[in-house]
């Protein structure tokens, strides 16, 4: 009865704060809408995702009709409208008022809030609990299989470390950067048709080969001529750029073959295909170099606490300046895959993060912070939609009527990162708790296996029965309040999520473990116990 109570209170305080937005949808997609991104049906190439017949695509949660529709573009037949002439203002005013009451008849057929409620605790549990404890495992396999080659003997004085075991390092950060190169080709895969990128797959792949090659040549080189780890910055650097070119090359490839327009519209289009990515190299940057510095130089509890609590504030305005970029490319994107480009910003900055909730000791502590992050996490996935449209308001310079921008194809992308901050941080929880308590095993002598998988199972439980309450209580608002498709969409395509966020956790999980972050994130865990020096031969008892 309490839990119901504060789920209606909370919802109505929520509804309240963002019902200009959420009271005013025009599922039509007026045209005028489409002309804001110079949207002209002559200019068709027939590699728009919308060229060839498409599945049904989810945009409601509750309708009077089907919660799918194939009409995501403008039509283009005149709508002629018999006007009365004699009418008088206060019939055109009650004919609008009837409008407005008939976009909001979804109401109509919400069930009860007990039922909403009920479904509301299931989902969270299949999105919050079981889907991250998969998705997090594969995370803690990768953490696993890197502490074991290129983690290995870390401590160890590198002059007496075997040849042998160098040349594992330094051959298994090569098999590992294969997965880099080849994030951007494993991406496209689920974010165009199939039919948009035929005949440039190929040429995506071979990209990433070339680059990939020119890398494992260079850290040959290192291993020959300089070591074959703990390099400096400076040597770490030509590996880098390598890397940003060849997302670069990858992306201007994908630019050419969907535009062949003027330069202008080439640069718009690859900004808003790169931004993305960048933004998600530059939150793993802040986080390295700024965030968990000032956190690790913190002696006391409260000042860790502050800065475990405040951090993801930075992190609103990349969110949704990714957001908007994505929704520019409305063209050459299916509204369901849309948010495969917000993937790495969204899981890379979810995992960073919780670093600094799943480091403390003390439970009571981490059930504190996980509480805060909880309540912040429901009023960003609720306001989701009124930010999105602060956004769209100050990149248009004028004020946007709110009907005209809640269109189908946003509500599908605020449905589908709905889904992905439920999963992103309930797994990010299991994965970084992994991490922490591998290095324990690894590199602290006081610590027992029983005692390690204590603590883990204690402090992942605590962090993903907080997670799961504060999940069910924004799909629960979110469903009943805004119609947004959260439940709808995940039954029927559950399977795209997870495996995007696979793909994703493994290459998140090898940059994690490489040398130069290794040390900014684990520095605290050097005083948790005695040291311990593991070397040897991967995978011997």
């Amino acid at each position: 009865m309490v839990g119901n109570t504060v789920i209606e209170f909370i919802g109505h305080i929520i509804y309240s704060f963002t019902r200009s937005v959420a009271e005013h949808s025009d599922f039509d997609e007026a045209e005028r809408d489409l002309e804001l991104f110079g949207y002209n049906p002559l200019d068709d190439t027939g590699k728009e995702w919308y060229c060839q017949p498409v599945d049904e695509l989810i945009y409601q949660e509750y309708s009077d009709r089907d919660v799918t529709t194939f009409d995501y573009l403008p039509s283009l037949k005149i709508q002629a409208r018999l006007l009365n002439a004699c009418s008088t203002e206060e019939t055109e005013e009650t004919e609008d008022e009837g409008r407005e009451t008939g976009a909001m008849a979804w109401k109509r057929f919400r069930p009860s809030f007990v039922r909403t409620v009920f479904k509301s605790v299931y989902f969270g549990f299949l999105m919050s609990v079981l889907s991250a404890v998969f998705v997090g495992i594969v995370s803690i396999l990768v953490y696993y299989l890197s502490f074991q080659t290129q983690l290995n003997c870390l401590v160890h004085p590198e002059k007496s470390i075997p040849n042998n075991l160098q040349w594992i390092r330094a051959v298994s950060e090569a098999t590992f950067a294969f997965f880099f190169y080849c994030w951007v080709f494993a991406n496209s895969l689920f974010y165009f048709r199939p039919f948009q990128i035929s005949g440039l797959k190929l040429t995506l792949l071979l990209t990433a080969l070339a680059f990939y090659f020119c890398d494992v040549c260079y850290r040959l080189l290192q291993a020959l001529v300089f070591s074959h780890f703990k390099l400096t910055q400076l040597q770490v650097l030509p590996g880098n750029v390598l890397f940003f070119l060849c997302v670069c090359m990858q992306v201007c490839i994908i630019t050419k073959h969907f535009c062949r327009g003027p330069r202008k519209k080439q640069l718009s289009l690859f900004l808003s295909l790169t931004i993305p990515c960048f933004l998600t190299s530059l939150t793993g940057i802040l986080v390295t170099y700024f965030i968990y510095p000032v956190y690790n130089r913190q002696d006391h509890i409260f000042g860790k606490a502050l800065i475990a609590i405040f951090a993801p504030l930075i992190y609103v305005l990349l969110k949704g300046l990714s957001r908007f970029c994505v929704q520019r490319l409305w063209r050459i994107s299916h509204p369901g895959h849309s948010f495969v480009l917000l993937v790495p910003l969204y899981y890379g900055s979810a995992v960073m993060l919780r670093f600094l909730q799943v480091d403390f000791e003390d439970v009571e502590a981490i059930a504190v912070i996980g509480v805060i992050h909880g309540i912040a996490e429901v009023i960003e996935r609720s306001a989701m939609v009124f930010i999105d449209h602060i956004y769209h308001q100050i990149w248009q310079r004028r004020v946007v009527r709110c009907g005209n921008f809640r269109t189908p194809r946003r509500e599908r992308l605020a449905a589908d990162i709905v889904i992905m901050s439920i999963l992103y941080e309930s797994s990010g929880v299991i994965s970084v708790s992994g991490f922490l308590h591998l290095y324990r095993y690894f590199y602290i002598s006081d610590n027992s296996v029983f005692q390690l998988l204590q603590s883990f199972a204690l402090t992942t439980s605590v962090a993903l029965a907080i997670e799961w309450f504060f999940s069910s209580l924004s799909l629960a608002i979110e469903t009943r309040y805004q119609n947004m498709p959260v439940m709808a969409v995940w039954r029927r395509r559950w399977k795209r999520h997870i495996v995007v966020a696979i793909i994703n956790a493994v290459v998140t999980g090898i940059w994690l473990s490489s040398s130069i972050i290794l040390p900014a994130v684990v520095k605290s865990e050097r005083y948790v116990g005695k040291p311990k020096d593991f070397c040897q031969m991967p995978f011997e008892s």
